[in-house]
């Protein structure tokens, strides 16, 4: 993923495909003047009923809206309500309150649209338990690629602009998991070549991890 929207890939629950349909319907983020900008257009407020003196102000969602990304933010709702144990946690709670599913649905999305603003925006991850344990953004791409089949020039040009956007006091933490892949690779070596084998390195390098490194994290002693 070229855009700042890769940093979303951080949050547990959310993977490429969520991330990048997300990001395809959104846009540029400068064109939102605020976060709730983004729940505006996607219509996921209630609509309002007024005659006479009836004021009935939590209808369903409003019809007019964009469908697309509505669904979209619902979507990674789903995928957070499920593997995120901060969001889950929150939909425990309202459900012991006795809220309806359909408002721990739309809430969660509602609130996501806003740490989303405010990461995609500002470049860099806000601390949030919603981030907890941080999940490895360069990892799930290698994984998406190696799932995907993708040539070993293309994988690492496309990493290659992903780690451009990180922010740069994430290097080590996003490093944690690719030298342990490239111990794997090495022992895996001797089982036949491993295409993976030539990314992980020039990743490493640009995120500052050199030989000297690797040596110290014992992964030359496995080739």
């Amino acid at each position: 993923m070229r855009t700042p929207y890769v940093l979303l890939l951080a949050f547990p629950g959310i993977n490429v495909a969520s991330a990048g349909e997300f990001a395809g319907e959104m846009g540029p983020i400068s064109h939102y003047a605020q976060a709730r900008a983004i729940t505006g257009r996607a219509g996921l407020y209630p609509s309002r009923y007024q005659s006479d003196q009836v004021d009935l102000c939590d209808g369903a969602l409003v019809r007019c809206a964009n469908r697309r990304l509505r669904a979209s933010l619902l979507g990674i709702a789903d995928n957070l309500l499920q593997c995120n144990d901060y969001f889950r946690g929150l939909a425990g709670r309202w459900k012991a309150a006795g809220k309806d599913p359909c408002h721990s649905h739309v809430k969660v999305a509602c609130r996501f649209s806003r740490l989303a603003y405010l990461i995609v925006a500002g470049g860099e991850l806000v601390p949030h338990p919603c981030l907890l344990p941080r999940s490895a953004i360069l990892d799930k791409l290698i994984a998406f690629h190696q799932q995907h089949r993708t040539s070993p020039d293309r994988m690492l040009a496309e990493l290659q602009m992903a780690a451009d956007r990180l922010p740069r006091g994430e290097y080590a933490h996003e490093a944690v998991p690719l030298v342990k892949r490239l111990a794997e690779t090495r022992t895996a070596r001797r089982r036949g070549p491993q295409p993976i084998g030539d990314v992980l390195p020039l990743l490493l390098a640009k995120l500052g991890i050199g030989d000297v490194q690797l040596t110290v994290a014992g992964v030359r002693d496995l080739s």
